[in-house]
């Protein structure tokens, strides 16, 4: 494999052979295998045996046509991007596909380039697991939210702020780490506004190449540059009254934040080669990992635009500090995995244990990967996590515990003048075991 083939697979679904020939010569120069399939019937057959990235489906087929199988794939795995091929002008179709959970569109006749660059950009969404979010959700047992899953407070604050934002029509930002569920939350909002029934539109601002991004968001007509043989609509245009999710909003070139600043203005776009503005309508969420105040001071962001942004800001809180929701996830990531895999693997106590101790640095993306691996590496029933740096992580949160009860005892000595009996009162705990401590943590 080269190092410009990218490792994965790809499924080319079309009932016209010659269309599956030129796409799937086209993509063996950029991903490791690909597979066709002239049926969306034979390609569900295919995707329960083999682990596909991308599926690059044509809309209109005999049988099960594309938007049904669309539909299918995102029930049985929802992680799985998906391309769909529709025809020139199609605007409505396309719409409906994002609706339904297409990662992206492409317009017939389209230039292999294009069909390329599309692919690779999903084959590195999907590897990343940016999409780990899709995976399907469980309401809560005591009535909470539905399509997310979490007890702990701060992660209830978080979505109470985002329940009452969705009420409105005001721009959300998203703050937090990456992985920490930024983008279900993004859909919990628009899912519980009153655009639900319009598209959701989510736009990776660090996926895109600098010189396609404007392409992406306001669209261009045919002719615009080289290698626009045919009008694509923009992202802001397909939203057609719903959500644009601009994740990683921190990366967007400068040249790019002024354009949007006026498409949030002004709520019009102007299409590359376009004969004027397009006036849109749409809700804006967007997302960063980044502390956007210290890009402004940087001057890698503009204070205006973060204004613009910062209108409902909402943390999301990283995993390690949601306590018992890593249980809770765990146990969700490991009905689905094995329901995938055929398995009936169960947490036990001292799994539960490594899950709770560990840091999770790469937040709820890298608990779900986890709990995956040790599904498809389990030796028996019992399930065994092998966590970068578990041993390490199990050490500093045993060293910060005791850390802060030395502290807490000290404190409580200084607060009673030393009296031990006073203070093991103040504790809550007795005379002996205070002593102890005091032996134990060499306070002087």
């Amino acid at each position: 494999m080269t190092k410009d083939v990218a490792s994965g697979c790809v499924l080319v679904v079309d009932d016209e052979q010659n269309i599956r020939e030129i796409v799937s010569v086209a993509l063996s120069s950029v991903v490791e295998k690909v597979i066709v399939a002239d049926s969306a019937s034979k390609a569900m057959e295919i995707l329960r045996e083999e682990n596909v990235d991308v599926v690059v489906s044509d809309i209109r087929m005999p049988g099960l046509d594309g938007l049904a199988f669309l539909r299918q794939v995102k029930q049985e795995q929802p992680k799985i991007s998906f391309l769909m091929m529709t025809a020139h002008g199609s605007l409505e179709t396309a719409v409906k596909a994002l609706r339904y959970g297409a990662s992206d569109f492409l317009t017939k006749p389209f230039e292999n380039a294009e069909l390329r660059d599309i692919v690779k950009r999903l084959l590195a969404v999907t590897s990343s697991f940016a999409k780990s979010s899709s995976y399907p959700v469980e309401q809560m047992a005591d009535g909470g939210f539905a399509g997310v899953i979490g007890q702990s407070s701060t992660f209830i604050a978080a979505l109470e702020k985002s329940r009452k934002a969705a009420n409105t029509d005001s721009t959300v930002l998203l703050l937090g780490e990456s992985g920490s569920g930024k983008e279900v939350v993004a859909r919990f909002i628009h899912d519980s506004s009153s655009r639900q029934e319009r598209p959701f539109v989510p736009v990776n601002c660090g996926a895109i190449p600098e010189n396609l991004i404007e392409s992406e968001l306001f669209g261009h007509e045919k002719g615009a540059f080289t290698g626009a043989i045919s009008s694509k609509p923009g992202r802001f245009l397909l939203a057609g009254g719903g959500t644009v999710f601009l994740d990683e909003i921190g990366d967007l070139p400068l040249s790019m934040q002024v354009k949007l600043l006026r498409v949030l203005q002004e709520r019009v776009v102007d299409p590359i080669g376009g004969r004027g503005p397009v006036r849109v309508d749409f809700r804006l969420i967007a997302a960063t990992n980044k502390n956007l105040r210290e890009e402004v001071r940087a001057g890698r962001f503009r204070e205006d635009l973060y204004f613009r942004l910062n209108i409902i800001p909402i943390e999301m809180p990283p995993l390690r500090e949601r306590g018992g929701d890593v249980l809770l996830l765990a146990r969700h990531f490991l009905k689905h995995f094995n329901r995938h895999y055929g398995t009936a693997h169960a947490l036990t106590q001292e799994s539960e244990r490594k899950l709770l101790a560990y840091a999770w640095p790469g937040n709820v993306r890298e608990l779900a990967n986890a709990v995956e691996r040790a599904v498809v590496l389990a030796a028996g029933p019992e399930l065994q996590f092998q966590l970068d740096g578990m041993e390490t992580a199990m050490r500093g949160l045993i060293e910060r515990k005791q850390s802060a009860e030395k502290d807490e005892i000290f404190r409580a000595l200084e607060l009673n003048r030393w009296n031990k009996t006073k203070t093991a009162e103040h504790l809550g705990i007795s005379r002996r075991g205070l002593l102890y401590k005091i032996k134990e943590y060499g306070i002087r």
